[in-house]
């Protein structure tokens, strides 16, 4: 709080394009965004807008059309330990996607623990730690 003006509002909007792909979960990822007034009026005036979770490398995994309404989507069922983006775009008469947005991609997280390390691989309790550029190491000395 600025105590010479008082309490800032942050603005409802930026007026930038922006979409955004986070890992809820590993079978869940969430998407949200904020559209320009611009790209929106051209949104409105479209066939028709989608948004479509890509695996990366390999295409489109699932396809939705685009509420304007909303800001954000969960995608449910996605497979985990893949690599994902977002993009959103317009489909033309030939019924064809072209992208507007792209987001980063992320990668879901597989669903199991990583293995378990041996009682061999864990220094005795109350050992100091040290770290050196290569490795995690107990402070022992030899």
């Amino acid at each position: 709080m600025d105590k010479q003006y008082g309490q800032i509002p942050l603005p409802p909007d930026y007026n930038e394009n922006a979409l955004y792909l986070l890992v809820q979960s590993p079978r869940v990822l969430y998407v949200y965004w904020e559209l320009s007034p611009g790209l929106r009026n051209l949104f409105s005036e479209k066939k028709g807008v989608q948004i479509r979770l890509n695996l990366q490398g390999r295409g489109p995994y699932y396809t939705t059309d685009l509420d304007l309404s909303k800001k954000s989507h969960y995608f449910s069922e996605v497979v985990p330990g893949q690599s994902y983006n977002c993009e959103i775009g317009i489909i033309n008469w030939g019924d064809e996607f072209y992208p507007l947005l792209r987001s980063n991609s992320v990668v879901a997280p597989d669903e199991h623990p990583a293995e378990k390390c041996g009682p061999e691989e864990y220094p005795e309790p109350g050992t100091p730690l040290t770290f050196s550029s290569s490795s995690w190491s107990s402070g022992d000395k030899e």
